[in-house]
């Protein structure tokens, strides 16, 4: 059987890939896409995996890139398919996740002609992807080298710069004819290395030292050993205060890792004790509103920011743009910098010690509520796994609680939407080697169910669904409680459960609904099995919103 599309630029495109070191191909099925398809799937080069909603797939294949470091390919047809693709790209843009996006095309002339499935998909993404590019049909030498340089352009950015790009490739038909000669190939690709603008470090020093109180925020970021052994010897000083969200993946024994519920125990009057004159960012998103609030209200006089890729301005008090690995910025600035005698650092762990004990004198009375829930799966999450929250409630209930440190955990907070949670934890399920568990709240997991239509997900994968019978989040924060429109439009109530899913998808299904049952429970959900698990736990009846406001009235 032929082995190669007879189309040349289909075959450059996947030597390209290949040569740039991109072997990973989610395909979602379409006709204008076959040739693309049929290239791929024949060339044992590659690991392709067929996922049939475009959404999904996107997402799939974040979580794959999120898992390997390394860019994953998403291909499809042509029309409404492509732009399916779009809420897995802005999540990619703004985590820094290397996704290609490979859209096929109708040819540029039938554009808005009202062609079947052909809409205008050149450069439609391009307010979110950091190269994109339109391929030209034609064949001749010319063409062939000016679309080689193209893509290459684009394996340049999506490696350089670690986001999503985007190449749209139009076909006329026909689209499945196939030769057994290869018409590219040549030796591996040389992308460069990306040039970053030099560190001021006497401008860095001379603001330091004029610091006695220095905070260190880390945002989301991927597990990091070596930043975690810098980061223990700055918390040494006794003027610098480390405070790191769950998704930092840190734990440190002189840092907080329970941000907000430490800042709901300070009172407005003290702010001025707690505000930092100098704050280091490191990582991206940060999760907590309150600390936000806090250092947007109580400005820094000096603000770093630490990053290869972004510099934002999130609490407009900017003063240093630092391009590094976070790791060598803090390695460095630990053998620069000179401390000075403060109480800074230990006023905020006392604070951290008052929150500890009313928060473990709260809930060794906790009713059985989402709070209890959260408390006890995290206490339950086995060694060396990967946890995946979804985002709203569930990510917010997962920072008021201490997890382990072999663990790594993962929230797609890039655009902090709901849609492809389920669907990002598959991919990562899929290229792991360790076990990943989901978190995921009801609203999140029955949007994105089309995550579990695809046959690779692998038996170790388990789904913690807390099903507190809608959108929980807006019982707890300001505003919507006070409208007409609460249960319908904004909470969304309903009834579903996840059991019917579970049989169509062949997972192993358990259902809980109080505190005896879900501890007897836990030693057979991660006991190992011949298919994936769901624990649905029903907290439809308890008093979600009221005991997590007493717990944060403390």
């Amino acid at each position: 059987m032929p082995k190669y599309s007879s189309k040349i630029n289909i075959q450059l495109i996947a030597e390209t890939l290949l040569k740039s070191g991109i072997s990973n191909i989610v395909i979602s099925p379409g006709s204008r896409n076959g040739g693309l398809t049929m290239q791929f799937v024949n060339d044992d080069r590659f690991a392709c995996y067929s996922v049939v909603d475009e959404r999904s797939a996107g997402f799939v294949a974040l979580g794959m890139a999120q898992k390997l470091n390394e860019p994953v390919v998403v291909c499809c047809t042509s029309g409404s398919a492509a732009v399916n693709y779009y809420p897995a790209i802005t999540e990619a843009f703004y985590q820094n996740i290397p996704l290609v996006i490979l859209t096929a095309d109708r040819p540029a002339n039938y554009v808005d002609l009202f062609d079947g499935q052909t809409i205008r998909q050149e450069n439609v993404f391009e307010k979110h992807v950091y190269a994109g590019v339109q391929l030209e049909e034609e064949e001749d030498d010319a063409t062939i080298t000016d679309n080689f340089l193209k893509i290459k352009d684009c394996m340049k950015a999506v490696w350089q710069k670690k986001g999503p790009v985007h190449i749209n490739m139009p076909f006329s038909e026909p689209l499945y004819d196939s030769i057994n000669e290869k018409l590219i190939d040549f030796d591996k690709l040389s992308l460069g290395k990306p040039e970053y603008p030099v560190v001021d470090w006497d401008s860095l020093l001379s603001e330091a030292s004029d610091a006695k109180k220095i905070m260190v925020l880390v945002g989301g970021q991927t597990k990091d050993d070596d930043l975690q052994h810098y980061l223990d010897k700055l918390s040494e000083y006794k003027n610098v205060i480390i405070l790191t969200e769950t998704t930092s993946n840190l734990n440190l024994p002189k840092g907080i890792s329970q941000i907000d519920s430490v800042l709901k125990n300070i009172s407005i009057s003290n702010y001025n004790e707690f505000k930092p004159d100098l704050l280091i960012t490191l990582g991206q998103n940060v999760i907590s509103k309150k600390i936000k609030n806090f250092l947007r209200e109580n400005k820094p006089t000096y603000h770093w920011h630490v990053n290869l890729y972004w510099q934002p301005d999130t609490y407009f008090s900017l003063t240093q743009k630092v391009y590094l690995e976070a790791k060598d910025f803090i390695a460095a600035f630990c053998k620069k910098f000179e401390p000075q005698d403060s109480n800074y650092r230990d006023l905020w762990l006392l604070t951290n010690r008052i929150n500890a004990e009313y928060q473990n004198s709260f809930m060794e009375s906790v009713v059985w509520s989402d709070l209890f829930v959260f408390k006890t799966t995290i206490e339950n999450f086995p060694k060396d796994v990967n946890i995946h929250y979804s985002n709203s409630a569930v990510i917010r209930y997962s920072q008021l609680f201490k997890h382990d440190e072999s663990n790594s955990v993962y929230c797609n907070r890039g655009t902090s939407g709901i849609d492809g949670s389920t669907s990002t934890a598959v991919g990562h399920a899929i290229k792991a080697k360790e076990q990943t568990i989901l978190v995921t709240g009801d609203i999140s997991f029955f949007y994105d169910s089309n995550a579990l239509w695809n046959n690779y997900i692998p038996a170790s994968f388990r789904i913690i669904l807390v099903n507190n019978g809608g959108g929980n989040i807006f019982k707890i924060i300001p505003g919507p409680s006070s409208t007409n429109a609460l249960e319908k439009f904004f909470e969304t109530k309903h009834n579903l459960t996840a059991a019917y899913l579970a049989e169509m998808f062949n997972f192993e299904y358990k259902k809980v609904a109080n505190k005896y049952d879900l501890k007897n429970y836990w030693k057979e959900f991660y006991t190992a099995s011949d298919r994936p698990k769901i624990l649905e736990i029903d907290t439809k009846m308890a008093p979600n919103a009221e005991t997590l406001k007493a717990f944060m009235s403390m």
